[in-house]
């Protein structure tokens, strides 16, 4: 990896290390990541891998959750824990000078949880909480119903914090026997970005982490969906709201595919560029007025497992047709005719020159070497990156854009008040 400082060990117990020494600031991130996260789930228990990270938080053999709060809040630091698609984890960031606390606090987190019982009531209740916020979020409900008819049949079809019926059965047997079966040094990835050498932050590690075993580890694989054979449509009715919000999407591709560079060149193009760039919101948002918010993305997505091409509109009822013929009407065309020059020149400068905005701050550093690390990313990635990008020719963006983005074999969300839905 093309990065100063950069160091990768793996321990005899397969837990892996990926430092990188950043001395501009004196303060360290510590990211933990399992591969455990919502693939994970047995399905009939969705949100399993998110309330076991939360539970993280509320003891260990070492701490109890009121002294993790104090030892963050002494360090001056910040901790979370988060769980994605295909792995769950904590971060904590705080000073290089309590770097030896702060890996002690995550080692125990990761290792020796003790999920105490009373602490699960509260945990569910913030969890069905937040749930209750986002069914009032009309993105977050068209992107969960495009995500249940995408990956329908596996644990990827729920949303990662579960459903108002799956917490409430969760118990805490169910989280401990997740945390003993799917957490274990052999899928863990640790990354640290900071002011600390990596041979310290070895030791640190090595004296915390390296004898950890789990012999009872077991990981499955989740089912990989296949792509629709068939149009959709669904429509929810959302009280309380004057907009329709529309998305059209598909199974996309993960992020190890062959095309990925050549279809973020087509993403800026068509949906995700900034400003008047892309042509979905600058056909319909700025020069025929049918949106208030527009876009799509195919590759955003992307991980382990495919990701999803999904495109928004948010429109006036009174445009909801004309809005949904142009959204489709407009990746047609791009299939059909490709970008212009221009658009190309546009999105490659966009894309190479924003680039560098992933290294400037040490949690993104850490992401990017996550990636790097999954995905077996080139060690001169980082120099040959916008050498890709620029080599993305306006018929390849074409070639990719006919063989990834399906006009008849969508699924076709449409979320709004009652009156713009049944007219």
């Amino acid at each position: 990896m093309v990065l100063d400082g950069f160091e990768r060990r793996v321990w005899d117990n397969g837990l892996v290390l990926l430092s990188c020494r950043n001395d501009r600031l004196p303060v360290v991130s510590i990211n933990a990541f399992v591969l455990a996260g919502t693939d994970q789930n047995p399905l009939r228990q969705p949100g399993l891998a998110a309330l076991a990270s939360r539970m993280l938080e509320e003891g260990t053999a070492k701490y109890r959750a009121d002294d993790i709060s104090r030892l963050v809040e002494d360090a001056g630091g910040n901790l979370s824990t988060f769980c994605r698609h295909e792995l769950t984890g904590v971060s904590l960031h705080l000073r290089d000078r309590d770097l030896p606390e702060g890996l002690d606090l995550l080692a125990q987190m990761l290792s020796r949880p003790t999920f105490p019982r009373e602490r699960l009531g509260l945990e569910r209740e913030k969890t069905l909480t937040q749930l209750e916020a986002l069914e009032d979020d009309p993105q977050v409900v068209v992107s969960n119903l495009l995500n249940r008819e995408i990956y329908q049949g596996g644990p990827l079809q729920f949303p990662t914090l579960g459903t108002p019926a799956s917490v409430p059965r969760l118990q805490i047997e169910d989280i401990r026997a997740f945390h003993r079966l799917r957490y274990a040094p052999g899928n863990t990835i640790l990354v640290i970005v900071g002011n600390a050498g990596s041979a310290h932050v070895a030791d640190l590690v090595d004296s915390r982490l390296g004898s950890w075993r789990n012999g009872h580890y077991r990981r499955s694989q989740a089912a990989v969906p296949r792509r629709q054979r068939a149009p959709r449509v669904r429509q929810r009715v959302l009280e309380g709201r004057e907009q329709v919000h529309i998305c059209l999407g598909h199974l996309g591709v993960a992020r190890d595919h062959p095309d990925f560079y050549a279809l973020q060149v087509m993403d800026a193009v068509l949906g995700s560029g900034p400003g008047f760039s892309s042509r979905i919101p600058r056909e319909l948002r700025d020069r025929r007025g049918l949106a208030y918010t527009t876009y799509s993305d195919l590759t955003g997505s992307a991980g382990r497992y495919p990701g999803r091409f999904l495109a928004y509109i948010c429109t006036s009822p009174s445009n909801r047709q004309a809005a949904l013929s142009g959204l489709l009407g407009e990746i047609e065309s791009f299939i059909e005719g490709g970008p212009t020059e221009e658009e190309l020149a546009l999105a490659q400068k966009y894309l190479t020159g924003s680039f560098v905005f992933g290294f400037q701050s040490n949690a993104r550093v850490a992401r990017f070497l996550l990636t790097a690390e999954l995905f077996e990313l080139d060690a001169d990635f980082i120099r040959r990156y916008p050498e890709w990008i620029r080599a993305v020719d306006a018929e390849e963006v074409r070639r990719v854009a006919r063989l990834h983005l399906d006009t008849v074999n969508f699924t076709t969300i449409i979320v709004g008040p009652e009156y713009a839905l049944t007219r």
